[in-house]
């Protein structure tokens, strides 16, 4: 599926609002990361530029999903170079109602005004990540134990590469 068909809702539909992260949305953010149980994203991994996106959704005022892509400017072992749809949280009350799609959708947007490819990996057993993004044209590459110098959360699962061909 090309990045330029998806569209769960139009804008005009849409019950949240997405944008890019603001520094006033820093504690927010935190807030967002221990409602899913995580530690809160270091401040400096928050800052959208030329290499890297944050989106968030909000909905009346409450930032209920966030997300990140990564610029990995060399390979490395079978990851290539490129953009990386990096992290993404949906609060947990509002998890399976199109905001992680959505926001997937928008850095998919992003890295098509860059790239011709996207890549992202995941741990094996995440099944709800591997249904969203197959939905999302992205086809397997290879699998490791370690994918840019991450590991699965686990320490005992493998990492699966994914990539999609934008446009």
């Amino acid at each position: 599926m090309e990045v330029s068909a998806i569209n769960a809702a139009s804008n005009d539909q849409r019950w949240f609002e997405l944008r890019q992260a603001e520094e006033a949305d820093f504690e927010p953010i935190a807030e967002l990361c221990r409602a899913g149980g995580l530690l809160p994203w270091a401040p400096a991994s928050l800052a959208s530029g030329e290499t890297k996106t944050v989106q968030v959704a909000v909905h009346n005022s409450q930032i209920v999903g966030l997300a990140k892509t990564h610029w990995h400017a060399q390979a490395d072992g079978i990851a290539p170079a490129g953009h990386y749809l990096g992290g993404i949280i949906v609060h947990p009350g509002w998890r399976r109602q199109g905001i992680g799609a959505e926001l997937t959708a928008a850095r998919l947007r992003w890295i098509g005004q860059r790239a011709k490819y996207a890549y992202y990996f995941t741990n094996e057993q995440n099944q709800a990540s591997r249904a969203l993004h197959a939905n999302l044209g992205f086809e397997r590459l290879a699998e490791a134990e370690e994918i840019h110098s991450v590991r699965a959360d686990d320490g005992a699962s493998k990492l699966l590469l994914f990539e999609a061909e934008l446009g």
